[in-house]
């Protein structure tokens, strides 16, 4: 049985990713990142750090043209998330544990790039943040700190 078999698909792209020359690709692990554009722009095992890049769809958009504060919230948290499993081996998993957002500034059409880092990584928490900056003008629009609870135990077999 294969390793990627045991891993989630998010995570088995990251680990992919990592393995690679660093060429960004797109992140289509799942499809709520496929619907926002996701891209996998930079990885980095040793510093636990992820860039993410994302171009939400008009589907995404209030009646005022801003991106709706859940999807906001939810590019942050792939930058969280995925900061987290750089660090995570065959056989481990997360989930979060608590997240907070503070939304800066209305989030408009565009392109937007999403950095995550763990913090602080023990056996059974990892502390991570995230940012979310307008592509073309790196104006921050948000940010995010989340927990994630580690665990042993990746994807069952079917």
């Amino acid at each position: 049985m294969s390793h990627s078999s045991l891993l989630n698909p998010d995570h088995a792209l990251i680990r992919d990713f990592l393995c690679g020359d660093g060429t960004p690709r797109p992140f289509d692990a799942n499809p709520l990142a496929r619907g926002l554009g996701t891209e996998l722009l930079a990885a980095d095992e040793r510093e636990g750090a992820v860039t993410l890049g994302f171009t939400p769809g008009p589907q995404f958009l209030q009646g005022n043209g801003c991106v709706q504060g859940g999807i906001v919230a939810a590019m942050l948290d792939f930058a969280l998330a995925l900061a987290v499993l750089t660090r995570l081996g065959v056989g481990q998993s997360h989930s979060t544990a608590s997240f907070s957002v503070n939304l800066l500034r209305p989030t408009r059409v565009g392109r937007y790039i999403a950095r995550g880092r763990i913090q602080r990584m023990g056996s059974r928490l990892a502390f991570a943040d995230a940012s979310l900056a307008l592509d073309d003008t790196e104006e921050l629009v948000a940010t995010a700190t989340g927990v994630m609870s580690l665990r042993e135990g990746g994807r069952k077999e079917t």
